[in-house]
């Protein structure tokens, strides 16, 4: 037996009529579309009132969602790629936890401010990190560091490889690590188009630099991939805790770590910076900005020096 509906036109329970159809909303200044039963007294046509009203208004909220490529399913699903709490991901963002809560549970549509981010870091982590690292100062060094291991828990193992390989019986401070990978990955995307590592770099006060780069050795001395040693200076230097695994490599992407490993061994931190200052990428660019790969056609690991 169908489930009955009160037709209050005729003053009666009855069996309705039930029809497949699409009907337009305005969601935020936005029309939206929606199929959706649409039930009828069968003897008045008067339309009936759907108890299942809060099922109607997610189908409406999820099509207006759809809009910008989301759902509520997706929001929930975009803060679990980047391996976060509710509380972690709220704070990561300057947002509440209740905030996440409600969204998640379809209890509140994100204004449009929050789904352009949403929009933003779903399945683009700089762009994730770029917010985090803009809240670093409120989170404080802690839990911004805790936040940031567990989002770069799968660090590209490639790219962990190549700190592994430049620092092999080859032990360098954090500004030496920077002009070696960034002269690797310039020197390769000069010859072969493409970068080693999975790094883009910008404009810094020592010359180019990878994003979040204390972060990153942060993150890779937790992870034993590297640890920190003194020289005789006091200075702190980087060394590998692990052999690097060659098979990640093809023999190009070799020859050219071993070309920049030849030419720089030795420099130090000053000179390394000196010659990075006078690369035309460098040069171009403001504090911050970052440098294009289409600068590795001024990259030349023999002049400048």
């Amino acid at each position: 037996m169908e489930k009955k509906f009160y037709c209050f036109n005729c003053n009666k329970d009855v069996e309705p009529i039930c029809k497949l159809q699409t009907n337009s909303y305005t969601v935020h200044k936005q029309k939206v579309k929606v199929k959706e039963n649409v039930f009828t007294c069968p003897f008045c046509n008067n339309e009936l009132l759907d108890e299942n009203l809060n099922n109607s208004l997610y189908e409406i909220y999820n099509a207006y969602l759809q809009l910008y490529d989301l759902s509520f399913s997706k929001l929930k699903e975009i803060r679990e790629s980047y391996n976060l709490s509710q509380e972690l991901f709220a704070k990561s963002l300057g947002w509440s936890k209740r905030t996440i809560v409600r969204y998640e549970n379809a209890d509140s549509l994100p204004q449009n401010q929050y789904l352009q981010i949403y929009k933003k870091i779903k399945n683009n982590k700089n762009e994730f990190v770029n917010i985090l690292k803009s809240n670093r100062k409120s989170l404080g060094d802690e839990l911004y560091f805790k936040i940031f291991n567990l989002v770069n828990a799968e660090l590209d193992l490639k790219t962990i490889n190549v700190f592994l390989y430049v620092l092999k019986n080859n032990f360098l401070t954090k500004t030496q690590i920077m002009k070696n990978l960034f002269s690797i990955d310039f020197l390769s995307y000069k010859k072969y188009f493409k970068p080693i590592t999975c790094f883009k770099y910008a404009h810094g006060t020592y010359g180019p630099i990878f994003d979040n780069k204390d972060a990153i050795l942060n993150l890779l001395v937790k992870q034993n991939y590297l640890e920190m040693v003194n020289d005789e200076e006091d200075n702190i230097l980087f060394k590998p805790t692990n052999e690097p695994d060659l098979f990640l490599f093809n023999k190009q992407e070799i020859e050219i770590m071993d070309n920049v490993l030849s030419k720089l061994k030795g420099k130090s931190s000053k000179k390394l910076t000196d010659w990075s200052h006078k690369f035309k990428g460098w040069i171009e660019t403001n504090d911050g900005e970052l440098i294009n790969y289409s600068y590795s056609k001024d990259f030349d690991l023999q002049k400048n020096w």
